[in-house]
């Protein structure tokens, strides 16, 4: 385990062609590694290319990751025996699936099957969580896999706002619910949270906002447009912070 690392989120236009979202991920792995991140993260919804391609897709994505020897997480619907479910794959620096996390509050999200747990997974840098999208609406089980030890919890996201929830300035209001659910999520469960959406242009209702927050703090983050954005991680000071809540 290290004690000062970097992570990364890409908040990815995901309303391209496939392949040229294929070409995006590649680049932005390239990036995050140049600017010395261990892991970056994508959005729910990375692949949508259908059971078939979408395996195709994460054979190349798995290929990026041995060739820039970074982490990925990476966010798809993934077919098993005959359900579908929205899932996270966790890929190492060596290109293998390390871990796997089916999203378990699936609201709205069409004929898919909910997964049922949230594990922690030990990486050689910290042990880290995952939540898809709404699974953050549980601060239970956010607040469990930090008790797990996870020190970084993940959360790929599609995000939009609903109708009703404001007169105006739909985006701008619901950023700043955003900022204070990443917020509470990292305060309460004592952990980084990184909250990671994507751009979409045909979807007027998405709230395009990816963030990196420790317990006290939004460190970075970026709102209605692509890009990348990479953090420090500093476990020393989380462990003080840990302890110092705990006394």
């Amino acid at each position: 385990m290290k004690n000062n690392f970097k992570i990364a989120a890409a908040q990815l236009n995901i309303s391209k062609p496939i392949s040229s979202v294929i070409k995006d991920i590649k680049k932005y792995m390239c990036l995050a590694k140049k600017r010395k991140a261990e892991i970056i993260c994508f959005p729910e919804e990375s692949i949508s290319a259908g059971p078939k391609k979408n395996k195709e897709v994460i054979s190349k994505i798995k290929e990026y990751c041995r060739l820039y020897s970074i982490w990925c997480i990476i966010a798809a619907n993934l077919k098993e025996k005959k359900y579908s479910y929205k899932s996270a794959l966790i890929i190492n620096a060596e290109g293998e699936i390390f871990g796997k996390h089916k999203k378990v509050h699936v609201l709205g999200d069409g004929p898919v099957m909910p997964g049922s747990k949230f594990n922690v997974y030990s990486t050689p840098f910290c042990k880290i969580g995952i939540a898809i999208c709404w699974d953050v609406s549980n601060p239970v089980a956010i607040k469990k896999m930090a008790k797990k030890g996870a020190k970084i919890i993940f959360c790929p996201m599609y995000w939009c706002y609903d109708e009703w929830s404001h007169k105006k300035d739909h985006k701008k209001f619901e950023k700043k619910i955003l900022q204070s659910l990443i917020l509470a999520r990292a305060y309460e469960s004592l952990a980084y949270i990184v909250f990671c959406n994507p751009v979409y242009r045909n979807e007027n209702r998405l709230t395009s906002y990816t963030a990196i927050a420790e317990p006290h703090k939004i460190v970075k983050e970026i709102f209605g447009k692509e890009g990348l954005i990479v953090s420090k991680v500093n476990l020393r000071r989380l462990q003080r912070i840990r302890k110092k809540s705990s006394s």
